[in-house]
């Protein structure tokens, strides 16, 4: 269950210690170690997670899915089903992060094993490691995209980061990446080209690249729907081949 706990004043003032000296990544350090070893267990046993601490001093992006306030969600966590709760989703460290409460200033991390799937938005996210039990070459949250009779489309949303110093000053730049994940025949095969596509369905080769030729527009402003439809595509064309055999 996500239970509040007792520490929420002490954990508050030290955040807001932590927030006063943004720029003095050492103080949130020490701020997250003093959390490991008082108070850590505690919370890990009676909020099924650790206090969450973002130790980056940004310059202009951040490190979550779209955004980086709280967002009314839906979080199916520890086998129940938990609506309009307030969490964000770190993709640089892939994990969901859960406010306390109705306050945005504390959060924690809810441990992953126990994340089944979340919702943001009309985003749908399933934690392809408890989904599917095989052995696979992806981990951690995906988007699912579509689901098919034949085939299925994921979507793997990371950001990598990099250092930059100002004026004296080290700042965390991230920047946004997506890897586009088809499962077939209970295997994850990576298609963010269309020659990994065809390298998978030599079949439909003409088929796909009449697809591509067809649907520049949407592939350059909507890549994440293109790549949706042309899987859905793909798929009902898998169904008429086999039909006919």
């Amino acid at each position: 269950m996500l239970k509040p706990i007792n520490y929420a004043i002490i954990i508050s003032i030290l955040i807001s210690y932590s927030n006063s000296c943004f720029c003095q990544s050492n103080a949130k350090k020490e701020i997250s170690n003093y959390f490991d070893k008082t108070v850590g267990e505690e919370i890990l046993n009676s909020n099924n997670g650790k206090i969450h601490i973002d130790r980056y001093n940004l310059k202009n992006d951040h490190n979550y899915y779209l955004n980086k306030n709280f967002v009314s969600g839906t979080v199916y966590y520890d086998n129940q089903l938990y609506e309009n709760i307030l969490i964000k989703y770190d993709i640089y460290k892939d994990l969901l992060v859960k406010s306390f409460g109705n306050t945005t200033s504390l959060a924690i991390d809810l441990t992953s094993e126990k994340t089944d799937y979340f919702i943001i938005g009309d985003k749908k996210f399933v934690n392809i490691d408890t989904k599917y039990k095989y052995p696979k070459d992806v981990t951690g949250f995906f988007e699912e995209k579509y689901l098919g009779k034949n085939i299925s489309l994921y979507i793997k949303h990371f950001k990598t980061s990099k250092e930059d110093i100002t004026d004296n000053t080290v700042y965390t730049e991230f920047k946004e990446h997506r890897n586009f994940e088809l499962l077939f025949e209970s295997k994850f095969r990576t298609i963010n080209t269309q020659k990994e596509l065809l390298s998978i369905f030599p079949q439909l080769k003409s088929e796909i690249k009449d697809y591509y030729r067809k649907n520049k527009f949407l592939e350059e402003n909507n890549p994440d729907q293109f790549k949706a439809d042309l899987i859905k595509f793909i798929d009902n064309n898998l169904q008429s081949l086999s039909s006919k055999n």
